[in-house]
């Protein structure tokens, strides 16, 4: 008797936790809020002051050719300049 209350109470317990969601490691949620990850232009700039920043960072960076390289490429692409 005891074996069968058991053997219920295991069946009923591993149904109860399957039924619980847990969000996986490798596969995240769509819908889940990943705006941290981003390096886009704070929403409170205005694109020219951002682009302007972006321009004083490049020059900043005169002695780090390959910094300043990559800064100047992301600025072509945000700002639209060839």
């Amino acid at each position: 008797m005891k074996s069968l209350f058991f053997i219920i109470t295991l069946v009923i317990s591993s149904l109860v936790s399957a039924d619980e969601r847990r969000q996986s490691v490798m596969f995240s949620d769509p819908a889940g809020d990943k705006s941290y990850l981003t390096n886009a232009p704070d929403t409170d700039k205005s694109k020219g002051e951002y682009c302007m920043e972006m321009s004083r960072k490049i020059e900043s960076l005169k002695g780090k050719p390959q910094r300043r390289h990559a800064m100047l490429e992301r600025y072509r692409a945000e700002c639209g300049v060839k």
